[in-house]
């Protein structure tokens, strides 16, 4: 027997000694956040080992300010300008204006030696926090709500062709308590009213829904009980089977519309947000340049 493995069955393992794990990387992460924005920090604003105005000092405002203009305009101009729309996937180039976009306001806040309180620059800094909270607030909308909820949005819709719609009149013709019917109606309304609105209305919709689905789903589990615990020619095992899938299908139907008013609501928020970052950004160009004007005047 041949103990000699194959090229193609040596690259798996290969790999396992040259390339990081997902543990080992997430764990690297995490401690250059804590070196960086803990323990370096700390130490700049005990020991003070230079100043803001000194040739390391400048030469750290200065690199910070470069990667965020990199970041912010090459990501602009893949974006906005017709000749760049073809160099590379949109994902690349958002992971680059992520990462120097964070990399060059904490260059920044070394720069500062993290003292907000500064007359001279402290505009600048808080409108750099502002910016860059706006940023990682879009990138968490982004990849982790809008992504996650488009990809439930096609499940959501398989499972509602295979379960057939709530009619109310062929429920209150069936038996089905009036004081539900209404409940159900008016989850209903909200849920069409909840389409043509504002970004925060649309979540306190979303927030009434949810309050309502929960009544309705108490509500209906009460009266399936009521109702086929009348029913003697049934057992009670047959019972149960009915009482769950009676409410599975109520609850598939309302959960399916909250989730879609869940995402709309979220897509709104991201355009709202995707509106209010450009002049924010603005605004820390005017006062970057602000700051630097007074260091050069005074």
């Amino acid at each position: 027997m041949d103990a000699t493995l194959s090229s193609a069955e040596a690259a798996p393992i290969r790999l396992q000694w040259t390339r990081p794990s997902s543990g080992v990387l997430t764990t690297l992460k995490y401690l250059g956040f804590v070196v960086l924005w803990g323990i370096g920090p700390l130490y700049v604003m005990t020991f003070e080992p230079y100043k803001s105005k000194s040739p390391f000092g400048l030469a750290l405002g200065i690199a910070g300010l470069s990667l965020m203009l990199v970041g912010a305009g090459m990501y602009s101009l893949r974006k906005r300008v017709a000749r760049f729309k073809k160099a590379g996937k949109l994902s690349g180039w958002l992971s680059a204006h992520i990462a120097l976009c964070l990399a060059g306001p904490t260059f920044i806040m070394y720069h500062a030696t993290f003292n907000i309180l500064a007359p001279n620059s402290g505009v600048a800094i808080y409108s750099m926090l502002i910016v860059v909270g706006s940023g990682l607030f879009g990138k968490y909308i982004h990849g982790h709500v809008l992504q996650t909820l488009g990809g439930e949005r096609a499940g959501l819709k398989q499972i509602e062709k295979q379960r057939s719609l709530i009619d109310l009149e062929v429920a209150g013709q069936n038996g089905v308590p009036q004081n539900l019917l209404a409940r159900i109606q008016q989850f209903f309304e909200i849920r069409t009213a909840a389409k043509n609105v504002g970004v925060m209305k649309s979540f306190y919709l979303l927030a009434k829904l949810d309050v309502l689905e929960r009544a309705i789903l108490r509500h209906a589990a009460r009266e399936f009980k009521t109702g086929l615990l009348a029913r003697r020619d049934l057992k009670p095992q047959q019972r149960a089977t009915l009482e769950v899938d009676g409410l599975q299908g109520l609850a598939i139907k309302t959960g399916f519309e909250k989730r879609l008013a869940l995402i709309e609501a979220t897509e709104r928020a991201f355009r709202f947000w995707h509106h209010l970052h450009l002049p924010l950004l603005i605004v820390l160009v005017i006062t970057v340049l602000a700051h630097l004007g007074a260091v050069l005047l005074f």
